[in-house]
């Protein structure tokens, strides 16, 4: 006859060893706290563009001006990040292994790529009304996808900016700076929140 205690025990093995393999599938090293900073750069480049530059699409003369408050942002925003997710693999031992990585890489940059040809075409062409639309779809595509190697918040966040293209899609270029605002501010903001404090930091 079967040990009813027996077999519960197996099961929990079982089931501890399933999620074991899983977190070792997943790069857990995803700093909260640096998501929720690039958000608060992205809003203060939202309120750049809204009372000091204008928005790229705007009246203004030298769009470039407004378009490099979005580079800054982006480069200070990349390296935040990237620093973040080193610093939390170290102080969580839970290093980023080189096949992981790669799967991450090969998830973000054909997106990301994407997304770099459309802005260049729109500011070569002059259709800068649709930048909101292409950087939130573009960078909630990258995510989404890169998002399948790591904790499912991620997912969730890049999901939630392909919903936000939806919107700016359908919405007049006036509302491009609240899409930006929504989208690259405040659900970096409440996404890198939820992640810090339930994936410890």
């Amino acid at each position: 006859m079967v040990d009813p205690q027996s077999t519960q025990t197996v099961r929990e093995n079982l089931l501890y060893i399933r999620k074991t393999m899983e977190a070792a599938g997943q790069i857990t090293a995803v700093p909260g706290w640096c998501l929720l900073t690039a958000g608060v750069l992205s809003l203060a480049g939202v309120a750049v563009n809204a009372f000091i530059t204008g928005a790229p699409w705007g009246p203004a003369s030298y769009p470039y001006f407004a378009l490099a408050t979005w580079s800054v942002v982006l480069l200070v925003s990349v390296a935040i990040v990237s620093f973040g997710m080193y610093r939390k693999s170290r102080e969580t031992c839970a290093p980023i292994q080189p096949p992981l990585l790669r799967k991450l890489l090969w998830g973000l940059c054909p997106g990301l790529f994407v997304g770099g040809l459309l802005t260049a075409i729109a500011v070569r062409t002059g259709k800068l009304e649709w930048l909101p639309v292409i950087w939130l779809g573009c960078y909630g595509a990258a995510v989404t996808n890169g998002g399948q190697v790591s904790v499912a918040p991620v997912r969730y966040m890049g999901l939630s900016f392909l919903i936000a293209a939806a919107g700016a899609t359908f919405s007049p270029p006036e509302a491009g700076l609240i899409w930006l605002a929504l989208g690259f501010g405040w659900l970096h903001i409440i996404y890198g929140a939820h992640i810090a404090r339930r994936h410890n930091g």
